[in-house]
């Protein structure tokens, strides 16, 4: 009987939930935009995963999906040789096992992007080796909710609830903020759910900022969607948002709020130092072109 080695199909659902939180070894983690992963989960964002076995050891997982026109690999771990420290320590072995994933990759012919934890060496070097650029960091971060903040609005500025066709204004702000965009219609399914409360800044009625706060199912985490026009950034206007959305959180009964953000973005992370949210998770992203036919 010969020897299984290299890339499978995956298609039962509960197990490679299993795997992920195996993988991941108890650490917090972020998948398919959750903080819990579950085979109802995976079947709703129409993911994807794979077995890695070396001499019929079941030896790793990859887990992904197509999303924007994009392959994007969320979790890929595996045996390592090497180390994800910079210069990377890349042996045979390793070389040998970033060819097998080429070989995944090759039926997607898309573009791909691969993000890899900080401290999983095998999902950061096999991105590199298969001629993946490193395109960003992202973070992840949490805060005990305790405490209500008596919020600050500064002068001349007004905070007031979602109302319907704010959607627009929540899109050409995100835009403006992150170069990113996210249509109206996103923002209006995701302010009207019932898990969520979304406070928008004001200035003389055109809206300038908004927040999103939202309870997840599951742990008592909450996490937010928070943006603001660049010219009014330093003026107090975040810190209101901010309080505003935490106090939103602990309202609807969560203990822990979680921040995610891109490691490049200097101010988003100068907002959460300052209301103490502790950084437990860092990832690496790889993206490159379409793959070989």
């Amino acid at each position: 009987m010969s020897k299984i080695s290299g890339w499978v199909p995956a298609r039962d659902a509960t197990a490679l939930a299993d795997s992920c939180l195996q993988w991941n070894k108890g650490r917090f983690y972020e998948v398919l935009w959750e903080y819990h992963l579950t085979p109802s989960i995976l079947r709703e964002r129409n993911a994807r995963g794979w077995w890695y076995y070396e001499d019929n050891h079941l030896a790793g997982c990859a887990l992904g999906r197509e999303l924007r026109g994009w392959w994007y690999f969320e979790e890929l771990w595996g045996p390592c040789e090497g180390s994800s420290e910079l210069p990377m320590r890349t042996g045979k072995q390793d070389l040998w096992r970033a060819q097998c994933f080429q070989k995944l990759l090759r039926p997607l012919r898309s573009r791909i992007l691969i993000r890899a934890a900080v401290d999983n060496p095998f999902g950061n070097i096999i991105a590199r080796e298969v001629g993946a650029q490193w395109c960003g960091g992202y973070l992840l971060a949490t805060r005990r909710l305790r405490q209500k903040f008596e919020v600050t609005v500064p002068v001349g500025f007004k905070l007031r609830r979602f109302r319907k066709g704010d959607e627009k204004d929540m899109s050409r702000i995100h835009l403006a903020a992150f170069h990113f965009p996210n249509l109206p219609r996103e923002y209006l399914r995701w302010a009207t759910s019932s898990n969520c409360r979304t406070t928008l800044a004001v200035l003389h009625g055109q809206s300038v900022g908004f927040l999103t706060a939202e309870k997840r199912p599951y742990c008592g985490y909450g996490d937010f969607n928070i943006a603001l026009e660049p010219e009014f950034h330093g003026r107090g206007l975040g810190s209101a948002l901010m309080e505003s959305g935490l106090n939103d959180l602990i309202e609807m009964g969560c203990n822990t709020a979680v921040a995610d953000f891109w490691l490049q973005n200097a101010k988003v992370q100068a907002l959460n130092r300052k209301y103490s949210f502790r950084i437990v998770r860092a990832y690496n992203y790889y993206e490159t072109g379409a793959t070989d036919h």
